[in-house]
């Protein structure tokens, strides 16, 4: 066997060992995705650009680990839940605890387009084919970079649909891909801006968060957007695991 195929080898072994996620994140240039980048990808492990970016002409890859838990087997109902009669409820006092969790440590690959191409319904990139999860970026104080998300997102969905679904599933189907809503440039706002329905969020059944992506106290632990983000990416793996 020569050394080539040695080595061939070795890197088909790791990429197997080696869970990962990947994410692509879209919108408009300017509207902040390389600062959101930077702040989803930064991480105690990994406190500088340099330490966790690859980058090419093309794409700026940015990764982080992330924790994907894993529920113990639940034991068969009663065991720890408690029954809904009520005529019971005296023997279920003290109910047991739910079985810990475990957690497997995946790499999240962060995928941010250099190019500045305009946006098109033809984007048709084979590497978007591999995309777990999505992020759609848009500034909030102009909102036509929120219009401008359905010209971004359709080509990707189009690919993923046909890789990942083996058809074309409805572009605005709720069990599409794993899409996260980001809203940039908070801190220009006078007040804090309202969800509201006909937004490209409520369309896709996405959850949405809005940002100053320059300040990382937003994004802390145990924040709720921090929450959001991790529940994404929960779903990302689910979906990768569910369309390989």
């Amino acid at each position: 066997m020569t050394r080539f195929q040695n080595c061939e080898q070795e890197l088909q072994r790791l990429e197997a060992e080696v869970r990962t996620v990947r994410i692509l994140i879209l919108g408009d240039p300017g509207v902040g995705k390389s600062c959101l980048t930077n702040l989803l990808a930064s991480s105690a492990i990994t406190p500088t650009r340099s330490s966790r970016t690859v980058a090419n002409r093309e794409w700026t890859v940015q990764a982080r680990l992330h924790e994907y838990p894993i529920m113990g087997h639940l034991p068969l109902t009663p065991e720890w839940t408690s029954p809904s009669s009520s005529e019971r409820s005296n023997q279920w006092m003290f109910p047991r605890e739910p079985p810990p969790a475990s957690s497997v440590i995946y790499f999240v690959e962060f995928y941010d387009k250099n190019s500045s191409v305009s946006k098109s319904r033809v984007d048709r990139h084979p590497l978007y084919k591999n995309m777990d999860g999505i992020v759609l970026v848009y500034n909030m104080k102009d909102m036509e970079s929120q219009d401008h998300l359905h010209d971004w997102i359709y080509g990707p969905l189009i690919e993923i649909s046909q890789h990942r679904h083996k058809k074309r599933k409805r572009i605005l189907d709720r069990h599409h891909v794993p899409i996260l809503v980001v809203g940039t440039m908070l801190d220009t706002l006078r007040t804090r801006p309202l969800r509201r329905c006909g937004t490209i969020a409520h369309q896709l059944g996405a959850e949405e968060i809005f940002l100053n992506c320059l300040n990382p106290d937003l994004m802390a632990e145990k924040t709720r957007n921090y929450g959001k983000v991790c529940q994404f990416l929960n779903r990302a793996v689910d979906f990768k695991m569910n369309t390989k």
